[in-house]
């Protein structure tokens, strides 16, 4: 078995004007969902239409190393 990586990721993102509030739930499922997929398959994530705010999303990796 290889080594298994864990990774703690910090995201925040500003919805555009007048967005639902539950649309940013949602919008971060979804890109979960596709960074894992993004992570196991060797993919590019693609664009797709978010309704967050262009330049106001952040993502920082808080920490990271190997799982004991």
């Amino acid at each position: 078995m290889g080594v298994k990586w864990t990774a703690e990721v910090r995201v925040t993102f500003e919805l555009k004007e007048g967005q639902p509030e539950g649309l940013a739930r949602m919008v971060l499922s979804r890109e979960a969902r596709r960074l894992k997929d993004a992570i196991e398959q060797g993919r590019g994530i693609f664009v797709l239409e978010t309704g967050v705010r262009r330049g106001s999303a952040d993502v920082e990796i808080v920490s990271q190393g190997p799982l004991a």
